[in-house]
Protein backbone atom coordinates (compact mmCIF):
# COMPACT_ATOMS: atom_id res chain seq x y z
CA UNK A 1 0.00 0.00 0.00
CA UNK A 2 2.92 2.18 0.71
CA UNK A 3 4.43 1.52 -2.11
CA UNK A 4 1.44 2.33 -4.48
CA UNK A 5 0.98 5.60 -2.57
CA UNK A 6 4.76 6.75 -3.19
CA UNK A 7 4.46 5.65 -6.98
CA UNK A 8 1.05 7.59 -7.59
CA UNK A 9 2.09 11.49 -6.75
CA UNK A 10 5.16 10.90 -8.77
CA UNK A 11 3.61 9.66 -11.86
CA UNK A 12 1.03 12.71 -11.71
CA UNK A 13 3.82 14.86 -10.72
CA UNK A 14 6.24 13.37 -14.12
CA UNK A 15 2.57 13.55 -16.31
CA UNK A 16 2.37 16.89 -14.82
CA UNK A 17 5.66 17.97 -15.81
CA UNK A 18 5.57 16.39 -19.39
CA UNK A 19 2.47 18.42 -20.01
CA UNK A 20 3.92 22.02 -19.28
CA UNK A 21 6.67 21.12 -21.48
CA UNK A 22 4.20 19.92 -24.05
CA UNK A 23 2.49 23.52 -23.10
CA UNK A 24 5.95 25.15 -23.57
CA UNK A 25 6.94 23.73 -26.85
CA UNK A 26 3.60 23.90 -28.80
CA UNK A 27 3.38 27.58 -27.00
CA UNK A 28 6.67 27.79 -29.47
CA UNK A 29 5.09 25.84 -32.10
CA UNK A 30 2.28 28.36 -32.27
CA UNK A 31 4.03 31.71 -32.70
CA UNK A 32 6.03 29.76 -35.59
CA UNK A 33 2.65 28.69 -37.00
CA UNK A 34 0.94 31.89 -37.39
CA UNK A 35 4.24 34.32 -38.22
CA UNK A 36 6.94 31.94 -40.06
CA UNK A 37 5.00 31.89 -43.21
CA UNK A 38 4.42 35.21 -43.06
CA UNK A 39 8.45 36.21 -42.19
CA UNK A 40 9.25 33.72 -44.84
CA UNK A 41 6.95 35.86 -47.63
CA UNK A 42 8.80 38.71 -46.39
CA UNK A 43 12.66 37.60 -46.79
CA UNK A 44 11.97 34.98 -49.64
CA UNK A 45 13.54 35.50 -52.70
CA UNK A 46 10.29 33.94 -54.29
CA UNK A 47 6.79 33.70 -52.78
CA UNK A 48 6.91 30.00 -53.74
CA UNK A 49 9.41 30.38 -50.61
CA UNK A 50 7.68 31.45 -47.82
CA UNK A 51 6.94 27.86 -46.39
CA UNK A 52 9.81 26.98 -46.39
CA UNK A 53 10.88 28.21 -42.61
CA UNK A 54 7.55 25.64 -41.64
CA UNK A 55 9.20 22.93 -43.96
CA UNK A 56 12.23 23.35 -41.54
CA UNK A 57 10.46 22.68 -38.40
CA UNK A 58 9.29 19.09 -39.93
CA UNK A 59 12.39 18.36 -41.53
CA UNK A 60 14.93 18.39 -38.94
CA UNK A 61 12.01 16.85 -36.63
CA UNK A 62 11.67 13.94 -39.19
CA UNK A 63 15.71 13.96 -39.36
CA UNK A 64 15.86 13.26 -35.68
CA UNK A 65 13.31 11.46 -34.59
CA UNK A 66 14.92 8.26 -34.85
CA UNK A 67 18.63 9.53 -33.73
CA UNK A 68 16.96 11.13 -31.01
CA UNK A 69 15.34 8.09 -29.95
CA UNK A 70 18.11 5.60 -29.80
CA UNK A 71 19.65 7.86 -27.60
CA UNK A 72 17.42 8.07 -25.33
CA UNK A 73 17.22 4.60 -25.26
CA UNK A 74 21.12 5.01 -23.75
CA UNK A 75 21.09 8.33 -21.76
CA UNK A 76 17.70 8.25 -20.77
CA UNK A 77 14.90 10.68 -21.25
CA UNK A 78 15.57 13.53 -19.09
CA UNK A 79 18.98 14.50 -20.42
CA UNK A 80 17.71 13.55 -24.19
CA UNK A 81 14.70 16.30 -23.58
CA UNK A 82 17.92 18.50 -22.04
CA UNK A 83 19.92 17.92 -25.01
CA UNK A 84 16.75 18.80 -26.84
CA UNK A 85 15.96 22.47 -25.16
CA UNK A 86 19.30 23.52 -25.82
CA UNK A 87 18.80 23.10 -29.75
CA UNK A 88 15.97 24.72 -29.38
CA UNK A 89 17.24 27.71 -27.39
CA UNK A 90 19.87 28.34 -29.78
CA UNK A 91 17.50 28.09 -32.80
CA UNK A 92 15.16 30.97 -31.30
CA UNK A 93 17.93 33.16 -30.66
CA UNK A 94 19.51 32.51 -33.94
CA UNK A 95 16.25 33.43 -35.56
CA UNK A 96 15.33 36.47 -33.86
CA UNK A 97 18.73 37.66 -35.13
CA UNK A 98 18.15 36.22 -38.73
CA UNK A 99 14.86 38.04 -38.60
CA UNK A 100 16.57 41.37 -37.62
CA UNK A 101 19.63 41.25 -40.18
CA UNK A 102 16.45 40.07 -42.52
CA UNK A 103 18.40 37.20 -43.84
CA UNK A 104 16.26 34.20 -44.52
CA UNK A 105 18.93 31.71 -44.88
CA UNK A 106 19.77 32.41 -40.89
CA UNK A 107 16.23 32.36 -40.21
CA UNK A 108 15.99 28.72 -41.96
CA UNK A 109 18.71 27.83 -39.79
CA UNK A 110 17.33 28.80 -36.93
CA UNK A 111 13.99 27.52 -37.61
CA UNK A 112 15.81 24.03 -38.28
CA UNK A 113 17.93 24.26 -34.53
CA UNK A 114 14.13 24.49 -33.16
CA UNK A 115 13.12 21.56 -35.22
CA UNK A 116 15.51 19.71 -34.35
CA UNK A 117 14.59 20.34 -30.66
CA UNK A 118 11.21 19.62 -31.33
CA UNK A 119 12.49 15.63 -32.70
CA UNK A 120 13.12 15.36 -28.80
CA UNK A 121 10.12 17.04 -27.46
CA UNK A 122 7.85 14.94 -29.54
CA UNK A 123 8.61 11.71 -27.39
CA UNK A 124 6.94 13.88 -24.51
CA UNK A 125 4.10 11.48 -25.03
CA UNK A 126 5.95 8.23 -25.10
CA UNK A 127 7.26 9.24 -22.05
CA UNK A 128 4.07 9.93 -20.65
CA UNK A 129 3.68 6.22 -21.03
CA UNK A 130 6.60 5.20 -19.57
CA UNK A 131 5.82 6.65 -16.26
CA UNK A 132 2.18 5.85 -16.45
CA UNK A 133 0.71 2.45 -15.25
CA UNK A 134 -0.66 0.48 -17.96
CA UNK A 135 -4.48 1.41 -16.75
CA UNK A 136 -3.34 5.08 -16.51
CA UNK A 137 -1.51 4.91 -20.15
CA UNK A 138 -3.91 6.37 -22.39
CA UNK A 139 -5.19 8.63 -20.15
CA UNK A 140 -0.92 10.05 -19.26
CA UNK A 141 -0.66 10.48 -23.36
CA UNK A 142 -3.84 12.63 -23.41
CA UNK A 143 -2.94 14.49 -20.42
CA UNK A 144 0.10 15.37 -21.76
CA UNK A 145 -0.77 16.17 -25.35
CA UNK A 146 -3.60 18.46 -22.89
CA UNK A 147 -1.09 20.61 -22.14
CA UNK A 148 -0.99 21.95 -25.44
CA UNK A 149 -4.71 23.52 -24.81
CA UNK A 150 -2.41 26.41 -22.56
CA UNK A 151 -0.76 27.17 -26.28
CA UNK A 152 -3.97 27.66 -27.69
CA UNK A 153 -4.39 30.93 -26.20
CA UNK A 154 -0.53 31.78 -25.09
CA UNK A 155 1.15 31.16 -28.86
CA UNK A 156 -0.82 33.72 -30.86
CA UNK A 157 -1.34 36.24 -27.82
CA UNK A 158 2.32 35.92 -27.22
CA UNK A 159 3.59 36.51 -30.59
CA UNK A 160 0.52 39.69 -31.28
CA UNK A 161 2.41 40.98 -28.06
CA UNK A 162 5.85 40.69 -28.93
CA UNK A 163 6.06 41.28 -32.71
CA UNK A 164 6.78 45.02 -32.78
CA UNK A 165 8.79 44.98 -29.56
CA UNK A 166 11.70 45.66 -32.21
CA UNK A 167 12.53 47.76 -34.95
CA UNK A 168 12.03 44.56 -37.20
CA UNK A 169 8.15 42.98 -37.20
CA UNK A 170 8.75 39.81 -35.46
CA UNK A 171 11.84 39.61 -33.91
CA UNK A 172 11.24 40.05 -30.77
CA UNK A 173 8.66 37.24 -31.22
CA UNK A 174 11.42 34.77 -31.98
CA UNK A 175 14.00 36.48 -29.02
CA UNK A 176 10.70 35.98 -26.83
CA UNK A 177 11.32 32.21 -27.23
CA UNK A 178 14.77 31.53 -26.29
CA UNK A 179 12.85 32.35 -23.05
CA UNK A 180 9.83 29.61 -23.46
CA UNK A 181 12.10 27.06 -23.99
CA UNK A 182 14.41 27.73 -20.56
CA UNK A 183 11.40 27.49 -18.76
CA UNK A 184 11.27 24.02 -20.14
CA UNK A 185 14.72 23.47 -19.40
CA UNK A 186 14.28 24.13 -15.65
CA UNK A 187 10.91 22.32 -15.58
CA UNK A 188 12.30 18.69 -17.77
CA UNK A 189 14.79 18.76 -14.98
CA UNK A 190 12.45 17.93 -12.26
CA UNK A 191 11.48 14.73 -14.51
CA UNK A 192 12.08 11.34 -13.00
CA UNK A 193 10.98 8.75 -15.21
CA UNK A 194 11.77 5.21 -14.27
CA UNK A 195 15.02 3.19 -15.36
CA UNK A 196 14.03 0.46 -18.46
CA UNK A 197 14.60 -3.15 -17.11
CA UNK A 198 17.79 -5.02 -17.66
CA UNK A 199 15.69 -7.84 -19.53
CA UNK A 200 13.79 -4.89 -21.79
CA UNK A 201 17.35 -3.48 -22.22
CA UNK A 202 19.26 -6.93 -23.33
CA UNK A 203 16.41 -8.82 -24.93
CA UNK A 204 16.70 -8.83 -28.24
CA UNK A 205 13.41 -7.80 -30.19
CA UNK A 206 12.23 -8.68 -33.01
CA UNK A 207 13.40 -7.51 -36.83
CA UNK A 208 11.76 -4.34 -37.88
CA UNK A 209 10.29 -5.87 -41.19
CA UNK A 210 8.00 -8.35 -38.77
CA UNK A 211 6.92 -5.69 -37.00
CA UNK A 212 6.15 -3.60 -39.87
CA UNK A 213 3.69 -6.61 -41.55
CA UNK A 214 1.84 -6.28 -38.74
CA UNK A 215 -1.68 -4.77 -39.18
CA UNK A 216 -2.03 -2.62 -36.41
CA UNK A 217 1.13 -1.29 -36.36
CA UNK A 218 0.78 -0.02 -40.01
CA UNK A 219 -2.61 1.51 -39.18
CA UNK A 220 -1.12 2.98 -35.97
CA UNK A 221 1.38 5.22 -38.31
CA UNK A 222 -0.95 5.88 -41.24
CA UNK A 223 -3.33 7.42 -38.95
CA UNK A 224 -1.13 9.39 -37.31
CA UNK A 225 1.15 10.36 -40.10
CA UNK A 226 -1.84 11.29 -42.68
CA UNK A 227 -4.11 13.18 -39.78
CA UNK A 228 -1.27 15.19 -39.16
CA UNK A 229 -0.21 15.86 -42.69
CA UNK A 230 -3.88 16.74 -43.52
CA UNK A 231 -4.14 19.17 -40.85
CA UNK A 232 -0.64 20.43 -41.37
CA UNK A 233 -0.82 21.10 -45.04
CA UNK A 234 -3.79 23.07 -44.45
CA UNK A 235 -2.97 24.81 -41.29
CA UNK A 236 0.78 25.93 -42.72
CA UNK A 237 -1.39 27.74 -45.77
CA UNK A 238 -3.78 29.44 -43.76
CA UNK A 239 -1.83 32.45 -42.85
CA UNK A 240 -1.15 32.68 -46.57
CA UNK A 241 -5.09 32.50 -47.25
CA UNK A 242 -6.02 34.68 -44.77
CA UNK A 243 -3.22 37.42 -45.66
CA UNK A 244 -4.19 37.44 -49.69
CA UNK A 245 -8.14 37.66 -48.45
CA UNK A 246 -6.84 40.93 -46.42
CA UNK A 247 -7.44 39.97 -43.15
CA UNK A 248 -5.47 41.04 -40.44
CA UNK A 249 -2.67 39.39 -38.40
CA UNK A 250 -5.08 39.70 -35.63
CA UNK A 251 -7.81 37.81 -37.34
CA UNK A 252 -5.08 35.11 -38.43
CA UNK A 253 -3.90 34.83 -35.05
CA UNK A 254 -7.67 34.44 -33.45
CA UNK A 255 -7.87 31.35 -36.14
CA UNK A 256 -4.62 29.87 -35.44
CA UNK A 257 -5.78 30.18 -31.77
CA UNK A 258 -8.94 28.48 -31.94
CA UNK A 259 -7.40 25.65 -34.16
CA UNK A 260 -4.58 25.13 -31.45
CA UNK A 261 -7.39 24.42 -28.96
CA UNK A 262 -9.39 22.19 -30.94
CA UNK A 263 -6.38 20.51 -31.26
CA UNK A 264 -5.16 19.70 -27.55
CA UNK A 265 -8.94 20.65 -26.10
CA UNK A 266 -10.04 16.82 -26.63
CA UNK A 267 -7.18 15.24 -24.95
CA UNK A 268 -9.06 16.02 -21.68
CA UNK A 269 -11.20 13.29 -22.64
CA UNK A 270 -10.48 12.01 -25.59
CA UNK A 271 -7.80 9.13 -23.43
CA UNK A 272 -11.38 8.34 -21.85
CA UNK A 273 -12.83 7.45 -25.17
CA UNK A 274 -10.07 5.40 -26.48
CA UNK A 275 -10.66 2.91 -23.05
CA UNK A 276 -14.56 3.81 -23.68
CA UNK A 277 -15.01 3.14 -27.38
CA UNK A 278 -11.37 1.67 -28.35
CA UNK A 279 -9.27 3.07 -30.80
CA UNK A 280 -10.27 2.07 -34.25
CA UNK A 281 -13.75 4.05 -33.36
CA UNK A 282 -12.08 7.09 -32.33
CA UNK A 283 -9.67 6.94 -35.40
CA UNK A 284 -12.79 6.85 -37.46
CA UNK A 285 -14.20 9.66 -35.72
CA UNK A 286 -11.31 11.86 -36.44
CA UNK A 287 -11.25 10.93 -40.45
CA UNK A 288 -15.24 12.27 -40.52
CA UNK A 289 -14.32 15.65 -38.68
CA UNK A 290 -11.08 15.84 -40.92
CA UNK A 291 -13.28 15.16 -43.87
CA UNK A 292 -16.30 17.59 -42.64
CA UNK A 293 -13.72 20.52 -42.47
CA UNK A 294 -12.74 20.01 -45.45
CA UNK A 295 -15.98 20.54 -47.54
CA UNK A 296 -16.85 23.78 -44.95
CA UNK A 297 -15.14 26.21 -48.02
CA UNK A 298 -17.30 24.75 -50.53
CA UNK A 299 -19.96 25.23 -48.11
CA UNK A 300 -19.74 28.26 -45.71
CA UNK A 301 -17.06 29.70 -48.50
CA UNK A 302 -13.61 31.92 -47.44
CA UNK A 303 -14.80 33.89 -44.71
CA UNK A 304 -12.79 34.76 -41.83
CA UNK A 305 -16.17 32.78 -39.61
CA UNK A 306 -15.79 30.17 -42.30
CA UNK A 307 -11.97 29.74 -41.87
CA UNK A 308 -12.20 29.97 -38.17
CA UNK A 309 -14.66 26.74 -37.87
CA UNK A 310 -12.76 24.77 -40.66
CA UNK A 311 -9.96 24.87 -38.63
CA UNK A 312 -11.20 24.48 -35.71
CA UNK A 313 -13.06 20.79 -37.25
CA UNK A 314 -9.39 20.11 -38.49
CA UNK A 315 -7.73 20.32 -35.29
CA UNK A 316 -10.56 17.80 -33.96
CA UNK A 317 -9.82 15.47 -36.36
CA UNK A 318 -6.12 15.67 -35.93
CA UNK A 319 -6.31 14.86 -32.44
CA UNK A 320 -8.68 12.35 -32.64
CA UNK A 321 -6.26 10.43 -35.29
CA UNK A 322 -3.19 11.28 -33.94
CA UNK A 323 -3.90 10.23 -30.44
CA UNK A 324 -5.77 7.13 -31.37
CA UNK A 325 -2.86 5.58 -33.48
CA UNK A 326 -0.15 6.55 -30.37
CA UNK A 327 -2.09 5.02 -28.14
CA UNK A 328 -2.58 2.09 -31.06
CA UNK A 329 1.38 2.06 -31.34
CA UNK A 330 2.25 1.25 -27.44
CA UNK A 331 0.00 -2.29 -28.26
CA UNK A 332 2.36 -3.78 -30.90
CA UNK A 333 5.93 -3.81 -29.16
CA UNK A 334 7.56 -5.37 -26.66
CA UNK A 335 10.48 -3.26 -24.16
CA UNK A 336 12.97 -3.87 -26.17
CA UNK A 337 11.53 -2.79 -29.12
CA UNK A 338 10.40 0.66 -28.25
CA UNK A 339 13.14 2.89 -29.07
CA UNK A 340 13.23 1.78 -33.00
CA UNK A 341 9.30 1.23 -32.94
CA UNK A 342 8.48 4.83 -31.59
CA UNK A 343 11.73 6.34 -33.71
CA UNK A 344 10.10 4.83 -36.93
CA UNK A 345 6.95 6.06 -36.33
CA UNK A 346 7.99 9.41 -35.31
CA UNK A 347 10.30 9.90 -38.74
CA UNK A 348 7.28 8.58 -40.88
CA UNK A 349 5.01 11.27 -39.16
CA UNK A 350 7.65 14.13 -39.56
CA UNK A 351 8.71 12.66 -43.31
CA UNK A 352 4.89 13.13 -44.19
CA UNK A 353 4.41 16.37 -42.31
CA UNK A 354 7.39 18.32 -43.59
CA UNK A 355 6.55 17.23 -47.27
CA UNK A 356 3.46 19.10 -46.45
CA UNK A 357 4.49 21.98 -44.57
CA UNK A 358 6.94 22.36 -47.85
CA UNK A 359 4.60 22.00 -50.09
CA UNK A 360 1.74 24.02 -49.26
CA UNK A 361 3.11 27.02 -50.19
CA UNK A 362 3.47 26.20 -53.39
CA UNK A 363 0.22 24.67 -53.42
CA UNK A 364 -1.25 27.37 -52.81
CA UNK A 365 0.20 29.70 -54.93
CA UNK A 366 -0.43 27.25 -57.69
CA UNK A 367 -3.90 25.85 -56.97
CA UNK A 368 -5.54 28.06 -54.22
CA UNK A 369 -7.18 27.42 -51.20
CA UNK A 370 -10.18 25.29 -52.85
CA UNK A 371 -8.06 23.28 -54.69
CA UNK A 372 -5.83 22.92 -52.13
CA UNK A 373 -8.48 21.91 -49.62
CA UNK A 374 -10.16 19.26 -51.89
CA UNK A 375 -6.40 17.77 -52.33
CA UNK A 376 -5.71 16.81 -49.04
CA UNK A 377 -9.26 14.62 -48.68
CA UNK A 378 -7.35 11.96 -51.20
CA UNK A 379 -5.15 10.13 -48.20
CA UNK A 380 -7.80 10.06 -46.08
CA UNK A 381 -9.89 7.64 -47.86
CA UNK A 382 -6.87 5.63 -47.60
CA UNK A 383 -7.21 5.62 -43.60
CA UNK A 384 -10.81 4.18 -44.05
CA UNK A 385 -9.63 1.07 -46.00
CA UNK A 386 -7.24 0.20 -42.99
CA UNK A 387 -9.67 1.36 -40.64
CA UNK A 388 -12.28 -1.37 -41.64
CA UNK A 389 -8.81 -3.52 -42.48
CA UNK A 390 -7.91 -3.74 -38.94
CA UNK A 391 -11.57 -4.12 -37.71
CA UNK A 392 -12.00 -7.06 -39.95
CA UNK A 393 -8.30 -8.85 -39.41
CA UNK A 394 -9.30 -8.09 -34.93
CA UNK A 395 -12.70 -10.18 -36.06
CA UNK A 396 -11.03 -13.25 -37.58
CA UNK A 397 -8.36 -13.59 -34.52
CA UNK A 398 -11.29 -13.26 -32.23
CA UNK A 399 -13.37 -15.72 -33.45
CA UNK A 400 -10.47 -18.59 -34.57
Amino acid sequence: MSEVSEVMPRMRLNVLILSLCQACMFTSNAVMIASAALVGMNLAPNPLYATVPVAMIFLFGMGFALPASLLMKRIGRRSGFQIGLMFSISGACLSGYAVVTESFILFCLGIALIGTGNAFGAFYRFAAADVATEKFRSRAISYVLAGSVVAAFIGPNLVSLTKNWMSVIFAGSYFTLAAVYTLSLVLVSFLRVPAVSETGTQEKGRPLGEIIKQPVFLLAVVSATVGYGVMNLLMTSTPLAMNMREMSFGQTAQVIQWHIFAMFAPSFFSGHLVRRFGDLNVIASGLVLLFISILVPYVLGDSFIALCLGLILLGLGWNFTFLGGTTLLTTVYQPSEKALVQGVNDLCVFSVVTLTALMSGVLHHLWGWYVLNAGAALPLFAVVLMVFWVRRSRAITATS
